[in-house]
């Protein structure tokens, strides 16, 4: 077993090991401070979900908690409407026999608080990092 790695071990000995100069901290750090330095703007806060994305989503939201009691029971409330364009009557709810398991239930909400947490954990830690 030794033998397979005796030649890694030869080029690793003649390649030797490269060291940073003695500033190069000092290099380092005066490269970043002139960077901070020649941008002389604040930093501005930029949501990760800007306004239009959060009205989208709750315009879906609002959207889906609006349909749900018209596609529930396996029938649909507009269906006592008449409609000349179109008819409703034949209109079968395709949700009519999807039904969610208490376990997945269950999964879905704890993910959710999950998800909620995390968010919010991360929003406390990236404000902490960039807050001046």
């Amino acid at each position: 077993m030794e033998e397979q790695f005796n030649d890694i071990k030869k080029l690793v000995k003649e390649a030797g090991v490269e060291n940073p100069s003695v500033d190069f901290l000092q290099n380092v750090m005066r490269n970043v401070s002139v960077e901070n330095t020649s941008s002389n703007k604040p930093l501005v806060y930029q949501p990760l979900i800007s306004r239009k994305a959060w009205v989208v989503i709750g315009l879906i939201v609002i959207g889906v908690l609006i349909s749900l009691p018209f596609l529930s029971d396996g029938t649909w409330a507009l269906r006592k409407f008449d409609f000349p364009l179109f008819s409703l009557r034949d209109f079968k709810n395709p949700f009519s026999d999807f039904r969610l398991h208490a376990t997945t239930t269950y999964g879905i909400i704890f993910l959710a608080i999950l998800f909620t947490v995390q968010i919010t954990v991360i929003k406390r830690r990236i404000d902490k990092i960039y807050s001046i």
